[in-house]
Formats: C-alpha cells, structure tokens, sequence
C-alpha cells in the first residue's frame, strides 16, 4: 500500500491526470473511477490477464500500473482508497476509488 498526493498521481497519470471537476464529482459520489491508458500502464509481457486475475484474487501485489487495490491518494482535506483495479480490453487499467470517511480524533 502507497499512499500519494494529488500531484504525486498527476505525475504518475502523464499529460492527462483528473481534474478540479472530477475529483469534485467524485466527492460528492463518494467514490469514482480513474482510467488510464496502456501507456501509463507500461509493458509486461510475461503475465497473462488470467495470471493477473489470479494473482489479484490471493492478494498478491503486481504490475497494475500507477495504483494498486489499498493505495490512497489525498486530495485536500479527503481521502480515496482504491478498492478494485481492472484491467482494460486495450491493456489499460480503471481504478475504482472510495472515499475514505473522516478521522475522528476525538
């Protein structure tokens, strides 16, 4: 599990990161879903998508790009969480995000 700023994943996502208005929608959803293109996602041409899927299954960490399943990514005074990661008929990866609920520190 890594945890990154906005700006960290912008520069992981290359020249089309999400913007003020997605990250905004996804707020107010509480959840949303990032895509990224094969590109941002580099080569493996030693695993096959059956490979990853089971790899994935027994929670063992891979190849899924810039983020994987339990990573966070700050944006301001919130908190995403990537819950699922799946992978592109293209090769590229969507990542389902949720937001995560607010510390008490009372």
């Amino acid at each position: 599990m890594k945890r990154v700023t906005r700006a960290e994943l912008a520069d992981r996502l290359g020249p089309f990161p999400p913007s003020d208005a997605f990250w905004n929608r996804a707020t107010e959803a509480e959840r949303g879903v990032i895509s990224v293109e094969p590109a941002v996602v580099g080569e493996n041409g030693e695993e096959t998508e059956h490979d990853r899927r089971n790899r994935r299954r027994r929670g063992i960490t891979g190849p899924d790009g810039p983020l994987s399943t339990g990573d966070i990514v700050d944006v301001g005074d919130h908190s995403f969480v990537v819950v699922a990661v799946e992978e592109t008929d293209a090769g590229g990866r969507r990542y389902r995000i949720d937001l995560v609920e607010p510390r008490s520190d009372g």
